[in-house]
This record gives C-alpha cells, structure tokens and sequence, in this order.
C-alpha cells in the first residue's frame, strides 16, 4: 500500500502520528469494503492483511508503519495535536496542548505531556459544564464537586481512575437531567387541566370550611352565655 513508509530514527513522533493516520485511514477503508462484500454476497476482496477480525485499523496501521511504536501512543499523540487545533478551546488550553507536542518533538516522553493536557481538557469540560448548566440542575452540582476535587490536587496526580470517575459522574448527572426533561415534557399538555383541578379543590376545601364556620358560629348564638344552666 502506498502509505507503507520506512522510517528512519530521526523522525519526530508528530510526523510519524502524521503518516500513522494516513495507513489508518487505507486500512478502515479496506475492512468497510471487506464488510460491505460480505453483508452483500459480494465477490471477496483480495486478502491485504486486513481480514483478521482480532485487530483493529490502529494496530494493523501501527505495524504497517514500521516505527517500533504503539498506536496507543501514536493516538495520544493525535488527540494532542486535536486539542492544539481546536478552535472552540480555549486558547490557554490549546497552547498547552501545543507545547506538548513540542516537549515531545523535543524527545520527551509522551505519558507525561500527555496526561497534563488530559486532566486540563477534562477541568476544562466540567468548568464549561457548571457554567452553562442550570443553577438547580444535577449537571451544575456534580460538575463544581468534582472541579473542587480536582483542584485539591496537581494536575500531574490526578489519576486515570479520578478523570474515569468525574467523567462518568458528569455523564450519569446528564442522563438525569435529561430524565428530569423528558418527564417535564410528557406531563406538560396536561399541566392546565392539572392547574385547573387543583384551583377547583381549593375553591371546594374553601367552601366547606367556610361552611363549618357559619355552622359554628349559628350554634354559639343559638346557645345562652350561661350554657343555658338558668331558667
């Protein structure tokens, strides 16, 4: 295939990344055609050793490139350079992300970058969350606890099970906020007729109680001041 390169040792890990992501790109456009045929009854592609159902584009992507790295690392590597070019980020966030790249061009490990720029993007998210998110809302409260979690901490130790944790928090108080929604919106069309029962028992409960009232208050004057002990 034309993207197999051979690398030599002077190529940055970004450029590897680079070409990395072309040899994925042909691979998951040979499994798709492979699955395609077969759903179809088609005539079997050519074996290009893609067939195998135990590996995924990255990893055949990874060996194809022949650089002696993992795609575990060269998809680090990738989504780095995806935060430094994304232009709804925050510019102080994204020039984190670009100077991770840079540390790594500069032959620095990739965990270490890496993981910095992960738990920034995730403080980030929350910060967005508890600020767009009502006041009341499930998504507002989860969010700002987990931000006061975090910020406890250097970002260098927050673990892969604490951003595993606030993550799955913030997505199980979405799902409750949007269950909160939906049951809004299905009781809504009967919220009048809701309204109006509850004003009719109010009138009815008004009503009887002014009833005991005058019931009361005609057996006090029917009754002598001296509970008619004298004749």
């Amino acid at each position: 295939m034309s993207a197999d390169t051979d690398v030599g040792p002077a190529v940055s890990l970004v450029t590897l990344a680079d070409r990395y992501q072309t040899i994925k790109d042909e691979v998951a456009d040979g499994l798709r055609g492979r699955q395609e045929a077969s759903r179809f009854g088609g005539k079997p592609l050519p074996d290009d050793g893609t067939s195998s159902g135990k590996q995924d584009a990255r990893r055949i992507a990874a060996e194809r490139l022949g650089a002696g790295v993992s795609h575990t690392t060269l998809e680090k590597v990738l989504w780095l350079r995806r935060i430094a070019f994304d232009v709804e980020r925050r510019a102080s966030l994204r020039r984190e992300a670009m100077d991770a790249l840079e540390e790594i061009d500069a032959g620095r490990p990739v965990n270490w970058p890496y993981d910095r720029v992960h738990t920034l993007v995730l403080i980030d998210d929350l910060e967005q969350a508890a600020a767009e998110a009502p006041v009341d809302s499930a998504v507002k409260i989860v969010a700002e606890r987990q931000l006061k979690l975090l910020r406890q901490r250097s970002v260098y130790t927050v673990t892969a099970a604490m951003k595993r944790q606030a993550r799955k928090a913030l997505a199980d108080a979405e799902r409750l906020d949007r269950g909160i929604d939906e049951a809004v919106r299905r009781i809504a069309p009967a919220l009048p007729q809701l309204e109006a029962a509850l004003k009719h028992l109010r009138r009815q409960s008004k009503a009887a109680y002014d009833q005991q009232v005058r019931e009361r208050l005609a057996a006090m004057a029917e009754t002598p001041l001296d509970g008619g002990a004298n004749p």
